[in-house]
């Protein structure tokens, strides 16, 4: 956690300095905000398969502790082998992320790890990298476009007919986003160009 702590306080302290107001640097407030990134945000779970509800707490960078990792891993195991894996990190730091930007709403998670014969070895599903999941009255559309212009290194799908939001870290790879329609990934679809030229950032999940 010690980079993205100093991240912030390098923007808290950069937004004060430039600021015209001569009002000395609230430092009271500058330690409350390093506190509240540090501590775990609670994420709200309900599989879809299981029908099972749960509450996890993971860190902003994705990192969480052994029981809550042991929680987590076993809520998205494979749900044909019963097999389970370790949810990447950096997955998992966009899972935080998506608990913050919408406290207090469930995320309902239709996939995570997968290990079946059937599923493809270079799936991120297979990796343990990727997690399809939706939220219950908000827009599937508002949440691609979150998760697309604001992550690098990731694949994020939009499945409108099944109604879920599909997204995995891959590092050290480019991006890459598809819409699902008819039965199959079409690749590089216009929403990803749209979204993009609106907003330019570049963050790598749990960095």
């Amino acid at each position: 956690m010690a980079a993205p702590l100093v991240r912030l306080v390098e923007t808290v302290m950069a937004g004060w300095l430039a600021s015209a107001s001569p009002v000395p640097v609230p430092a009271a407030e500058a330690a409350v905000a390093i506190a509240e990134e540090s501590q775990p945000v609670e994420v709200l779970l309900y599989d879809e398969n299981a029908r099972e509800e749960a509450t996890v707490w993971i860190h902003r960078d994705g990192t969480a502790d052994e029981e809550n990792t042991a929680e987590i891993t076993r809520l998205f195991r494979c749900r044909r082998t019963h097999k389970d894996k370790p949810i990447a990190k950096g997955t998992l730091a966009m899972l935080a992320d998506i608990a913050t930007r919408y406290p207090g709403k469930r995320i309902e998670y239709v996939s995570g790890y997968r290990a079946s014969r059937e599923e493809s070895r270079t799936s991120p599903h297979r990796a343990a990298r990727a997690i399809d999941f939706r939220i219950r009255g908000v827009s599937l559309i508002e949440i691609r476009d979150y998760l697309w212009t604001t992550y690098r290194e990731v694949g994020i799908g939009w499945y409108p007919k099944e109604q879920y939001i599909h997204m995995d870290h891959r590092p050290g790879e480019k991006d890459i986003a598809w819409t699902f329609v008819n039965g199959d990934n079409v690749y590089h679809p216009s929403w990803s160009d749209r979204a993009r030229s609106k907003v330019r950032l570049d963050r790598t999940p749990g960095v």
